[in-house]
């Protein structure tokens, strides 16, 4: 229980970052943001970092295959994030065309990251192989 607080925690950390340095790059002095939309959209971000600190404990499930943590992964991410980005923080508007748009922005996102991990993953099993095999 404990591993899932200090993940919740971190990635509330982690979203509430990315939200000050998005406030900050994105600076216009001659613009003015109500605290409120300020206020959702931190919250949004915070939620966001703290459900992906969560939801990497799917990858620790040995029992699962990848096929079925990566399939459970997705579908929960839709699932939790869809309506955070819709109706708590507005970054997709609730219209059929912005919410196909986001689908599918969401998911080759979704596909890119994750052949950018498995790819990671992958070369560090073999320099680990090779490793082992100078060994011998």
């Amino acid at each position: 229980m404990s591993k899932l607080i200090v993940r919740m925690f971190g990635g509330f950390g982690v979203g509430a970052v990315v939200t000050l340095i998005a406030l900050v790059v994105l600076n216009d002095p001659e613009d003015t943001v109500s605290s409120h939309l300020i206020a959702l959209n931190l919250l949004g971000s915070m939620l966001i970092g703290a459900y992906f600190s969560i939801s990497a404990l799917l990858f620790e499930r040995d029992e699962w295959s990848m096929l079925k943590q990566t399939l459970f992964h997705y579908v929960t991410s839709l699932i939790v994030l869809f309506p955070v980005f819709t109706w708590l923080t507005g970054w997709v508007p609730l219209t059929p065309r912005s919410l196909a748009i986001g689908f599918v922005f969401f998911t080759i996102t979704y596909i890119l990251n994750w052949i950018g991990w498995f790819t990671y993953f992958k070369q560090m099993e073999k320099r680990m192989n090779e490793s082992l095999q100078q060994r011998k």
